[in-house]
């Protein structure tokens, strides 16, 4: 069934009425929150995405067009979101950017998985959404992910040279890339989350991506389940896919087609994908979360202890903390002379 939204909250309808709008979550978890848009500017920094898809070739109206999901304090699409026909199925599929330049990655580990006590919370309390745009899934379990978990120093299991890892640095900024050959621990590595191989490398999709033992055990054995993934495209920015229908190959085709030159999977199945957008206009101290995606699990998700590890975005324009500030290149500075403003803001 194809999905359709109204006003910013999310229905599905039959397969002869495509979606209207953006890709949301199913008619039982709907999202309540209207996604935060932004307004016109003059001296807004960057636009929003070119359509992925050609009106002429759409297979449901909108497909491929680009929204504003959450915007930094100067209005600026830091998250943009679109959805696109899945390969291989009628399901549509929700595709999330991310300007790495004005965003700032944090991985945080999960109670259960990796377990153990660490230096990031499992949940984002109050005193930690100032800035929040967009959190993401983990990964499979780590006794089936093929590689390892590293935090601030800690490390579980080994890193395995060869495994697709999502990599954070110390200066905020996140890639994905294969241990060992596109990153390594250096000093400015601060969380590596490893996961079986990349799904997209080098533009190329995987020659074995029709290999299920691959891409991990699915629920009843299925090919077409919940799945996400993650990659980072040419320029270095962040593209996310999660689609309820999917086989190896229709995420990995959705990735690509996104703009990932390097892509992994993350968690499948029904309880663990999803991605979350979050809108500050009311308060921007405590931002609301909305679902971008067709999942059950809650927005606010990550406002409680996660069983699972999980990744925190924040605008770096409203990221700083300590009377500091983050300018869009990621530089913490001093606050300015006479700045009066109340929160973190860009330099």
């Amino acid at each position: 069934m194809a999905a359709a939204v109204a006003g910013g909250v999310c229905a599905y309808s039959s397969p002869e009425s495509a979606p209207t709008q953006a890709l949301a979550s199913s008619t039982a978890h709907r999202a309540a929150v209207k996604p935060a848009v932004a307004p016109t500017s003059p001296r807004r920094t960057y636009p929003l995405q070119a359509p992925l898809v050609v009106a002429a070739a759409r297979a449901f109206p909108n497909e491929g067009q680009w929204r504003a999901l959450a915007t930094d304090s100067r209005g600026e699409p830091v998250v943009q979101g679109t959805f696109l026909h899945a390969a291989g199925t009628s399901a549509p599929v929700a595709i999330a950017w991310i300007k790495q330049s004005a965003a700032r990655f944090e991985l945080h580990p999960g109670y259960a998985q990796p377990g153990g006590s660490w230096s990031q919370p499992d949940m984002l309390p109050r005193d930690r959404r100032g800035g929040l745009v967009a959190t993401w899934n983990g990964g499979f379990l780590m006794g089936d992910s093929g590689g390892g978990f590293y935090l601030d120093g800690k490390q579980h299991g080994p890193l395995v040279p060869g495994v697709a890892a999502e990599v954070f640095r110390r200066d905020g900024s996140f890639t994905v890339g294969v241990w060992g050959r596109d990153v390594t621990l250096g000093s400015d590595v601060v969380g590596v989350r490893q996961q079986r191989q990349l799904m997209v490398d080098g533009g190329r999709i995987a020659g074995d991506i029709d290999s299920l033992f691959t891409w991990g055990v699915t629920d009843g054995g299925a090919t077409y389940v919940r799945r996400s993934g993650v990659g980072v495209t040419a320029d270095g920015d962040v593209v996310f896919a999660l689609g309820p229908t999917m086989s190896p190959r229709s995420l990995a085709t959705a990735l690509q087609r996104a703009g990932a030159v390097r892509a992994m999977e993350l968690d499948i199945n029904i309880s663990w994908p999803s991605f979350m957008a979050y809108d500050s206009s009311g308060n921007p101290g405590d931002p609301r979360p909305f679902k971008w995606g067709d999942y059950p699990r809650s927005a606010e998700r990550y406002f409680s202890h996660s069983a699972r590890d999980f990744v925190a975005v924040y605008a770096r324009a409203t990221g700083a903390q300590g009377g500091a500030c983050v300018d869009p290149a990621g530089v913490t500075r001093s606050r300015p002379g006479g700045d009066t403003l109340g929160g973190p803001l860009a330099c």
